[in-house]
């Protein structure tokens, strides 16, 4: 059965009512992340102007010393101080940035090993040893593997652990064994697609409706449109007369008359072949796949957020142990282009007949992963499924 929820994803949220004529927002909520350490931390309001002290940091890490926090789990985004003053505009998380402190290994100034296991791949590569409290860039990989393609580093072998891109720089203040992750490579044939092994037999494109590879955003479509446009607004928008949200007018795939223009109602609940991107631009053997094909690809697989050149997004490892991977691509509102590589947002087919200005999708960050309800004006990218 399907969850009604009745809010988009908490950072797509702030930017999408704003585009579209919503009440503003009056406050705002900082999320703390332990990224790796242990502990509680409440999420601290804001309101909208106000300017405090962020909570001091409540999370401990075995070996390590807190070191502030960033907006990116690797420190690769906007850095803050503990007890720093801020005035923010937006919901946020904030990542604990930590320093390796001395281990039982003998502390600062021992030698630990880093071990390179292939993970299924095959080669040889060395332990590499590191100084304690000394950064230095990890071994570039030198496993292969048939039919598949190196994504990165992780902790655990199933990518469960922590994650490393390929030659990062980085401290280990204890022996580590890194496992190689794999990712399944497309075969050359035009839209390719992979198969991994679900219960309903659906099998996923390899890439987005406008790339070329399993990285590239590809193109941006409101839902129902079948070719990208320069503004992603309600006024742009090929099935509606009205010009915000609450007053859509929809002139199709409507199933409550106080939405429709003029009180029009077709309860037509899925995407016709005719609006369908996936149909319209790669022909008759492939779809948006529908809120269900959705969801079974996120109970089914094990995800992980992981890298592919330098591209952050998630992978879907199905239960044959195939893979999909889905950018972090953003999304499309009004002529902007937002949270690109922060966030993933991925339409269905499928309509919220509930509340009909909006259609179910697929969000997801580096910390989460789940169905969504975005504005149908919004441009999102899609990921086919194949007839």
């Amino acid at each position: 059965m399907k969850r009604k929820l009745y809010i988009l994803p908490v950072l797509v949220l702030v930017t999408v009512l704003l585009a579209t004529g919503c009440k503003d927002k009056i406050t705002y909520t900082v999320f703390f992340n332990s990224n790796g350490g242990s502990g509680t931390m409440q999420p601290q309001v804001f309101a909208d102007g106000e300017e405090k002290e962020l909570s001091s940091n409540a999370f401990v890490r075995d070996d390590y010393n807190f070191s502030g926090w960033n907006t990116m789990s690797d420190g690769n985004g906007t850095p803050y101080t503990d007890g720093q003053k801020i005035r923010p505009v937006s919901d946020i998380t904030l990542f604990a940035q930590w320093t390796a402190n001395a281990d039982t290994t003998g502390g600062i100034g021992a030698t630990v090993y880093v071990t390179f296991d292939a993970n299924g791949g095959v080669g040889e590569m060395q332990p590499q040893p590191f100084t304690v409290g000394i950064a230095q860039s990890l071994s570039a990989n030198e496993f292969i593997r048939e039919n598949y393609g190196f994504v990165s580093w992780n902790t655990a072998s199933d990518g469960s652990g922590r994650t490393y891109s390929d030659s990062q720089e980085t401290t280990i203040s204890a022996n580590t064994t890194l496992y190689a992750q794999w990712i399944t490579l497309p075969d050359l044939t035009e839209h390719s697609w992979v198969d991994l092994g679900l219960p309903s037999g659906t099998k996923w494109a390899t890439y987005n409706i406008g790339a070329n590879n399993p990285e590239e955003y590809g193109n941006f479509f409101a839902w129902g449109e079948i070719a990208e446009k320069g503004a992603y607004t309600w006024e742009s928008y090929k099935y509606a007369e009205g010009t915000s949200w609450n007053n859509p007018r929809l002139t199709k795939y409507c199933s409550d008359p106080q939405f429709g223009n003029n009180g029009f109602t077709d309860n037509l609940t899925l995407l016709e072949p005719t609006d369908d991107a996936a149909t319209a631009n790669w022909g008759s053997d492939w779809r948006i796949p529908t809120y269900e094909e959705m969801s079974e690809l996120m109970s089914s697989c094990t995800i992980v957020w992981t890298t592919i050149n330098g591209v952050g997004g998630r992978q879907f490892t199905g239960p044959n142990g195939n893979s999909i991977f889905l950018p972090a691509a953003g999304y499309q509102s009004g002529s902007e282009h937002n949270y690109n590589g922060s966030y993933g947002i991925y339409w269905t087919c499928s309509l919220y007949t509930d509340v009909p200005c909006r259609a179910w999708g697929v969000f997801f960050g580096a910390d989460d992963c789940e169905e969504k309800l975005t504005y149908r004006n919004c441009g999102l990218s899609i990921r086919a499924v194949k007839n």
